[in-house]
């Protein structure tokens, strides 16, 4: 039985060609005859060869080298079988050299190509078969050098953000790539996209690192490059290095992004993570409901029972940048009545809105409130009592500012709670 050769998947820089590759050569004076419409197969080994059965030497993504020995005067059975050994070890075409044994290539050839879908190319002028073989070794060369690059600039990426290395071979290397003298945007991908990140990237002038098991590609920043990130499906972490130096935390910024990227299936740019929201989004919802319970339920509940819009009230004087002034007056109220608020707050949550950790404590409850389905703060949606409760519009996070909206009745009146 003939067991079919398996074909490696191909990665980047492994030394394949493709046939478009070849054909592309115009020094190389090769044509396709048959099955031509998949000029993206690839290459992996050239072999010449005259033997009519050299399965025993064939791995898989050849391309066969032939002066036409096996096929010269052999009948169409004989012609088939040939083509179907080539087809069963995973050859990738088969190429014939006319001038030697054959003028032309027989008949039943390109028709027993076309059936078991081989590519049959020819060679009509006297080029040995030597000049595709050191055609094909070159771009091997030139692969094992670029995979080489690559690693090297990891190495030395991965070094400088962990500062072992001075700011010197960075600056050497983004020259080396063509990036020196203006920002640079810094893109991490995950192994997986190798292929594609170089599509991409070798279209704009960049350049490819392999660092740890991420890619960090480094392309000059244009609207060009950032639209066709943004038209590509990939997922990417972007972030931009002003210079050498500034990659110190670009990389780890973009590496950041990605991780992002990754739970959002697109591109993230770190302005969209570094901020406060940005933060919050990538924090599990369970981490965060915590906030909500301890510090805006029992300001609800007591809302609800006293008209009190302790809700409001914070939500306005977090707005301002804590300014109690511009907050009573976007309430319509006086600023000793928000002090009292306030101080009612505090009382209630044991968190004071004038001490800045409790602040930012009292944002991240809004935030959660806002943001995951929280009906009133007090619960997430869904929960029975959040369900059943009239909601009021004061304690509606994020609604229409008060500063839009006439004063609620008796929010105006300047005494205490």
């Amino acid at each position: 039985m003939t067991v079919q050769a398996e074909v490696p998947v191909t990665t980047p820089h492994d030394g394949t060609v493709s046939l478009r590759d070849l054909l592309s050569q115009p020094d190389l004076h090769v044509e396709a005859i048959a099955c031509a419409d998949d000029l993206d197969r690839l290459i992996r080994y050239v072999y010449p060869t005259e033997l009519v059965d050299p399965s025993p030497y064939l791995s898989g993504a050849e391309l066969i080298l032939s002066v036409g020995v096996p096929v010269a005067d052999q009948s169409e059975e004989a012609i088939r079988r040939y083509v179907g050994t080539l087809t069963d070890r995973g050859v990738t075409a088969l190429l014939v050299g006319l001038g030697d044994v054959l003028d032309d290539v027989p008949t039943a050839l390109p028709a027993a190509c076309r059936e078991l879908d081989l590519p049959l190319l020819i060679q009509r002028a006297a080029v040995p078969f030597r000049r595709i073989i050191d055609w094909a070794e070159s771009r091997r060369a030139a692969d094992r050098e670029a995979d080489t690059w690559e690693r090297e600039l990891g190495a030395l990426l991965r070094w400088f953000v962990a500062g072992t290395l001075g700011v010197g071979p960075v600056e050497s290397a983004l020259a080396r790539c063509g990036l020196a003298g203006g920002p640079v945007s810094v893109c991490a991908f995950t192994a997986e996209s190798h292929v594609d990140v170089h599509e991409l990237v070798d279209r704009h002038h960049g350049a490819v690192a392999l660092f740890d098991d991420c890619i960090i590609a480094l392309c000059p920043r244009s609207a060009e490059f950032t639209a066709a990130l943004a038209a590509s499906d990939l997922v990417c972490g972007v972030a931009i290095g002003a210079d050498a130096q500034s990659m110190a935390y670009a990389i780890p910024e973009a590496l950041e992004a990605l991780h992002e990227a990754t739970r959002w299936r697109r591109t993230v740019h770190i302005d969209e993570i570094a901020t406060l929201d940005g933060l919050l989004a990538a924090v599990p919802k369970v981490r965060l409901v915590p906030f909500v319970h301890r510090l805006l339920v029992p300001l609800v509940d007591h809302d609800k029972g006293n008209n009190s819009y302790l809700v409001a009230s914070l939500e306005a004087f977090l707005t301002p940048a804590n300014d109690l002034t511009a907050a009573a007056n976007q309430l319509y109220v006086h600023v000793n009545t928000l002090r009292n608020r306030l101080a009612k707050i505090a009382e209630l949550t044991g968190a004071n809105p004038l001490v800045e950790t409790d602040r930012i404590n009292f944002r991240i409850a809004l935030w959660a409130a806002r943001n995951m389905g929280m009906g009133d703060g007090a619960a997430p949606r869904g929960d029975a009592a959040s369900l059943n409760a009239k909601p009021r519009p004061h304690n509606t996070f994020g609604s229409q500012s008060r500063a839009t909206r006439p004063p609620a009745p008796g929010a105006g009146t300047p005494s205490a709670l």
